[in-house]
């Protein structure tokens, strides 16, 4: 299908955003949508490692070929009968696909996927044990709908609905030679399905432990989920974690400016400091672990993707935290060349901040004003803080919370309130993570899914951590008539000036400390969905 057809580039989106997610810093293999009609061996979607990096390969060979991801048109016009899944059953299928390709499933043997287009290749995959053919369709649906999920696509409950449409549509014999019958290929997509609802609330619940400053257990949870999905945005959001518990353990008034990986940074530079000098450092070693924990994990993310302008910019803010100021302005160079490249603003300006900062600490004030007034022309509004303070402006005072509106209307998601008992019932899932000393607590994440809302309650640091989020089709207004799609205006009018505002690449959080609730806003200004919380 040609690449500017109109279907060819709605797929495309859905496959850049599945591959983006995988994290894993190679090229993706091309994409071809095959179209309607077209003649081929395969059918339904399929992945072609290729031969390119071939070892020991004869001249008569032929040449290299590339490999590439392909997907029938057919199949894309048939999961339109899914309605709003259409979407997220690609994504399934895409990112099952990938996972063959990135794991190497082409075919069994120690040399990975070079011979699999040979015919000495198309042999092995034939005479694949049936046991491995399981193990690979098992690890596609598992890791395939991983990272839909990470891409924004709600890949959980779709893969089962997508294959018996597929069967039933392609008039597909229930036994296919060396592969699982139609029952044993719906129960390996309903496994993978049932692992999936326990670890994407993991994933979840270290999003929404950031959100609400509990730092080092969300670093624990994104750490752990790194093991299994090794991918550049779950090494660097543990170390955004461990970095931001780092910062508080300063003495007060120790860090003179606002950082770029920081969530409340206004909060603390407002905060009025006492005298420094003579005064113990009793957090001095934590702090220097927490800070090389965040270091490792964000070279790790490098190392994953090394045009992953975020995690330089990150890397580079700690690297002026422990004194190595030379390399952080380097990292901060290399941010700012990778993110002009994808277009990203927001981590050009955060890439100025963090090198504006390396100036300023290093004694050249005149560049660091430079760069800080360059990134608060892209929008920054810590560059304009640290400008100030540059400038030698009085900070304002920090309001606890900022012009947020009161009010007793109550806030509920699917008329469940944060402060209601969590209901433990056959759809509730528990996962536990127990750490390996005194300082290590035990986390434990209870997460019960609705019609689009999920409630989740987290023990963590002592506390119990009460989450009700929207979702994808929630229907009914918050508590005080804003709905998903509402306007960024609707939400201030009702609930004012939020405590706190937190930027990421996807878009825009605003809490509301006395309300206890997170609106989602993205890029054009609209309300993606929101959550209540309460902590106990």
């Amino acid at each position: 299908m040609p690449t500017d057809n109109p279907k060819y580039l709605k797929v495309k989106g859905i496959y850049d955003s599945v591959a983006r997610a995988f994290g894993d810093g190679r090229v993706p293999p091309r994409l071809i949508v095959s179209p309607v009609g077209a003649a081929s061996q395969n059918a339904v979607a399929w992945s072609d490692p290729g031969t390119e990096g071939a070892i020991g390969m004869e001249a008569e060979s032929g040449p290299l070929q590339a490999g590439y991801i392909a997907i029938e048109e057919n199949v894309c016009d048939l999961f339109a009968s899914l309605g709003d899944d259409q979407e997220s059953a690609i994504a399934f299928l895409l990112g099952h696909e990938l996972t063959h390709y990135y794991m190497r499933h082409g075919w069994v043997g120690d040399f990975g996927n070079s011979f699999a287009s040979l015919d000495v290749g198309r042999k092995m995959i034939k005479a694949a044990s049936y046991e491995e053919v399981i193990k690979r369709e098992t690890e596609a649906d598992y890791f395939g709908g991983f990272y839909g999920h990470l891409a924004g696509y709600d890949t959980l409950g779709v893969a089962p609905k997508a294959i018996e449409l597929i069967y039933a549509s392609y008039k597909l014999p229930s036994k296919l030679p060396n592969y699982p019958s139609r029952a044993e290929r719906q129960a390996i997509a309903e496994r993978a399905e049932a692992n999936l609802r326990k670890m994407v609330p993991v994933f979840e619940a270290g999003n929404r432990l950031l959100l609400l400053e509990k730092y080092d257990a969300a670093g624990r949870l994104f750490e752990h989920l790194a093991h299994t999905f090794p991918s550049r945005e779950m090494f660097n959001n543990a170390g955004v974690a461990y970095a931001s518990e780092a910062t508080r353990l300063f003495k007060p008034g120790a860090l003179k400016f606002a950082y770029p990986f920081e969530f409340d940074a206004d909060t603390r530079l407002k905060a009025k400091g006492g005298k420094l000098k003579g005064l113990a450092d009793e957090f001095a070693e934590r702090r220097g672990r927490l800070l090389q924990k965040g270091a490792d994990s964000f070279d790790k993310a490098i190392q994953r993707d090394r045009n992953y302008a975020v995690a330089y910019v990150n890397l580079a803010a700690v690297d002026s935290l422990m004194g190595d100021r030379d390399n952080a302005v380097i990292l901060a160079n290399k941010a700012m060349e990778a993110s002009r490249k994808s277009n990203e603003n927001i981590t050009l300006a955060n890439a100025l901040v963090a090198r504006g900062i390396a100036y300023a600490e290093g004694g050249n004030k005149e560049k660091a004003m430079v760069d800080m007034a360059a990134a608060r022309n892209l929008g920054s509004h810590i560059a304009a803080a640290n400008l100030a303070l540059l400038q030698g402006e009085p900070g304002q005072p920090a309001p606890q919370p900022a012009g947020e509106i009161e009010n007793d209307k109550r806030e509920t998601v699917a008329g469940i309130s944060p402060r209601d008992n969590f209901v433990k019932d056959k759809e509730a899932t528990t996962f536990s993570l127990k750490g390996v000393g005194k300082d290590e607590p035990t986390i434990v994440v209870h997460s019960k899914p609705g019609k689009g809302w999920e409630d989740m309650l987290v023990q963590a640091d002592g506390k119990l951590i009460r989450v009700l989020a929207t979702g994808k089709g929630y229907a009914d207004p918050s508590g005080r008539g804003v709905k998903i799609g509402s306007g960024f205006d609707e939400m201030s009018g009702r609930y004012g000036e939020p405590s706190r505002v937190l930027t990421s690449r996807q878009g825009t959080w605003y809490l509301y400390q006395k309300t206890g609730i997170i609106f989602s806003v993205n890029p054009a200004g609209r309300i993606t969905g929101w959550m209540t919380y309460a902590v106990q």
